[in-house]
């Protein structure tokens, strides 16, 4: 592993350089860049001019059930994910981050999505760019692209937070052996995506990180998470007395403890 890397998703009293400033100031040796945000390629600059690792971008998700839908809107789905890759290509980010799905209720897996899907991997392998699909709430739609496409540019974005909420599968029993990128966040369990740090829910990290080694490594452990959540759960803003610099600091300092274990 090469280092440290965050995803600040909800952070957002500061500025692209303010953000990026500190991140560099504390330590972290890379980022992921949301690609849905207005300010993206400014966070790109920012990021670089810095001297930041940029590991992968995360897709917009929004409709991101649409790519198995007729119409319009699937089509729509469809050009996102492919403007993501070239933007990777021209950038130089070695990974595009992709939801199969959204919110419920899920679309089932259609003859028209894999279609789309197998386009935006000839694509990939033209570009040299990585497809990490990401587990979500179900796993019918990953099963499905993993078992259709053996691409050595498809491959896993494992979500630890996320298999908390959906322990139905094992995920790296499924997927380990292609797992591109990692999302490290903890939850308690509750049905939420809170995003909050390691060790501040329920997760075992001792066990998860121990089980992880056992699988293809992946250059950065990346913390992705909320230091002011948008949604109301009240759990969900544990960090909104503290500042962005401290919020930052303290996720490093668990990172960093969650690589020694």
């Amino acid at each position: 592993m090469k280092g440290i890397g965050v995803l600040p998703v909800f952070i957002p009293d500061l500025s692209a350089e303010e953000k990026y400033r500190l991140i560099k100031d504390v330590g972290f040796d890379a980022v992921s860049i949301y690609w849905g945000d207005e300010n993206k390629y400014e966070q790109l600059s920012v990021a670089k001019g810095l001297g930041l690792t940029i590991d992968n971008i995360h897709s917009q998700n929004d409709n991101a059930n649409e790519i198995w839908m007729e119409g319009i809107e699937g089509e729509n789905r469809q050009s996102v994910l492919m403007s993501c890759i070239n933007d990777c290509a021209t950038h130089h980010i070695p990974a595009v981050v992709i939801h199969l799905t959204g919110f419920p209720p899920y679309p089932p897996v259609s003859d028209l999505g894999l279609k789309r899907i197998e386009e935006l991997v000839r694509l990939a392998e033209q570009k040299n760019v990585k497809l990490a699909f990401e587990n979500l709430w179900t796993f019918e739609h990953l099963d499905e692209v993993f078992e259709r496409f053996s691409s050595p540019n498809v491959g896993f974005c494992y979500d630890i937070g996320h298999e908390n909420l959906n322990p139905h599968k094992d995920c790296l029993v499924s997927y380990g052996d292609r797992i591109f990128a990692l999302h490290i966040n903890d939850n308690f369990a509750d049905g939420y995506d809170a995003h909050v740090l390691p060790f501040d829910g329920l997760i075992n990290w001792d066990k998860k990180m121990s089980q992880l080694k056992q699988y293809k490594n992946v250059d950065f452990l990346t913390v992705e998470i909320y230091r002011l959540d948008s949604g109301e759960h009240k759990k969900s803003c544990i960090y909104k007395n503290i500042s962005a610099e401290e919020f930052l600091k303290l996720a490093y300092k668990k990172a960093v403890k969650l690589s020694k274990i």
